[in-house]
C-alpha cells in the first residue's frame, strides 16, 4: 500500500490544495513533497520581494498574505489576497521569471513551500499540463475583468464590481476584507470606500 504523500513538516497532503496537482498518483506527489518545507512568517514580513526569482509555490495553511506593488507615486496597489488553503504560484512556469510584486504577510502566516524544480519534474504529465492551461486561462479572464473594473469611473460601481468579483472567486456569499485592502485593490481612498459602502 502506498504511503499518502504528506509534507514531512505538517503531515498534510499539501498538493490537495493545488488544483493542478491534486489528482496526481501517490508516487508523483511523494516526489514533489520530499523537498517541501514548512515555514512561519511574522506579520509584515515577506514571503518574497519584488524582483526575487520565482523558485517555489506557497501553500497558505493559516494567516493572510497580500501581493502588492507601489506605483510611481508610492501608492500601494494590491494584486491579490490569499488566505487559508490558497496557493501562490504566479510565474512558476515562466523560465527564469522574477516576481513583479512582493508578498507581504497581513497577519502571522504559516505556509508550506514547494520548490519549482520538484513541480517542474511532473509537468510532462499531459493531464497536469491541460489543467494548468485551464487555470491560466481563468487567471487571464480574472485579470481582464480587473482591468475593466478599474476603468469604471463610478467609485460605487467599481466597489460593487470588486465585491461581487471577490465573492465569486472565493465561492462565498460573505467576504471579509479590511477597508484599506479594498481601497488599494480598486485605487480609491479608504474614506471614499467607506462613504460608498454606507451609500450601498
Amino acid at each position: 500500500m502506498a504511503i499518502p504523500a504528506k509534507c514531512r513538516f505538517c503531515q498534510e497532503r499539501c498538493t490537495d490544495n493545488i488544483a493542478f496537482l491534486m489528482d496526481l498518483t501517490e508516487e508523483k506527489q511523494q516526489k514533489i513533497m520530499k523537498s517541501a518545507v514548512r515555514k512561519q512568517y511574522k506579520k509584515d514580513s515577506y514571503l518574497f520581494m519584488a524582483e526575487d526569482p520565482v523558485d517555489a509555490i506557497y501553500i497558505v495553511h493559516s494567516g493572510k498574505v497580500k501581493l502588492s506593488v507601489c506605483d510611481r507615486d508610492g501608492r500601494e496597489q494590491i494584486i491579490g489576497l490569499f488566505s487559508e488553503r490558497d496557493t501562490i504560484w504566479e510565474g512558476i512556469f515562466t523560465e527564469e521569471s522574477r516576481h513583479p510584486y512582493g508578498a507581504v504577510c497581513v497577519t502571522d502566516v504559516d505556509c508550506c513551500k514547494l520548490y519549482r524544480r520538484d513541480v517542474e519534474s511532473i509537468m510532462r504529465d499531459s493531464a497536469v499540463a491541460l489543467r494548468v492551461i485551464g487555470l491560466l486561462s481563468q487567471k487571464l479572464y480574472d485579470a481582464n475583468e480587473r482591468i475593466l473594473l478599474l476603468a469604471t469611473s463610478s467609485p460605487k460601481a467599481r466597489l460593487a464590481g470588486f465585491l461581487l468579483q471577490r465573492s465569486r472567486q472565493l465561492g462565498q456569499n460573505m467576504v471579509v476584507l479590511r477597508l484599506e485592502e479594498i481601497a488599494a485593490s480598486i485605487h480609491l481612498r479608504p474614506e471614499t470606500v467607506s462613504r460608498k459602502i454606507k451609500e450601498m
